[in-house]
């Protein structure tokens, strides 16, 4: 798993939308309690480890950025049912079938897919489930598309993120199964400040280290400008939940 979001940790706390309550009833269907174990790995800032500690189970955010560990307990301080471990989705250093479930939000691209996969199988209990979650930012609004159109202009790298892929194929492969897929709705109303924190999260758009991310960040607060009430903005997005039983 790689480190894309050095000097962007952040601007990633800031500006990134959240996930519905919905996908805590997924996991209250799935049967976890207070007694369950859950592996939040690629967990980032915390954003949905944040969350999972609300199930009142015990919570394992497994993170290889130092950056973002750093940011994960500052944002879960509240939250004492969270563990926080610095090691990758490849080499989680968790024992041998000892969690119920795995999530995986909005990191699973970054994985190492061939490596990851016996990992989780191999820390999975036999009856364990894989829930994977992305947020789709949907694009018929014309701030939404306008938008979209800024990020391409100063996009500084390709990434998976943006790579023309089949996501349903790419898990398809990964479980080698068949899995169930649901959909959410998630709103994001921001302000000026977190519209362009949330571009600037992005692993593929300026850091402060590039030559145009003073020109990248205007033309941010000039579209935001064009767009807010009451200075907030509104991005919609499908919240995109996979969830599979690995066969053992």
């Amino acid at each position: 798993m790689k480190n894309e979001f050095k000097n962007k940790t952040k601007e990633y706390v800031k500006g990134r939308p959240t996930y519905p309550a919905e996908v805590l009833k997924v996991m209250r269907q799935l049967g976890v309690n207070q007694e369950s174990i859950i592996a939040d790995i690629g967990a980032g800032t915390g954003i949905l480890t944040h969350m999972l500690g609300s199930l009142g189970c015990s919570v394992l955010a497994i993170e290889p950025s130092e950056q973002m560990v750093e940011e994960c307990k500052v944002y879960c301080e509240d939250v004492h049912n969270i563990e926080i471990i610095k090691a990758s989705a490849e080499e989680t250093t968790l024992i041998n079938n000892s969690v119920d479930v795995i999530t995986v939000a909005q990191a699973f691209h970054w994985f190492d897919k061939e490596l990851c996969k016996p990992e989780f199988q191999r820390i999975l209990k036999e009856d364990g489930y894989v829930v994977i979650v992305w947020n789709d930012m949907q694009l018929e609004s014309p701030l939404a598309k306008e938008y979209a159109q800024l990020l391409k202009k100063y996009t500084v790298k390709t990434t998976a993120a943006i790579a023309k892929f089949d996501p349903d194929e790419e898990k398809r492969q990964f479980f080698g199964q068949d899995y169930t897929k649901m959909y959410y709705d998630n709103w994001q109303t921001v302000s000026e400040e977190e519209f362009v924190v949330g571009a600037l999260s992005l692993s593929y758009t300026q850091s402060e280290l590039d030559s145009t991310y003073d020109e990248f960040v205007t033309d941010l607060r000039k579209l935001f400008s064009n767009y807010q009430q009451d200075e907030r903005v509104m991005f919609y997005y499908k919240t995109e939940v996979y969830i599979c039983q690995f066969a053992k």
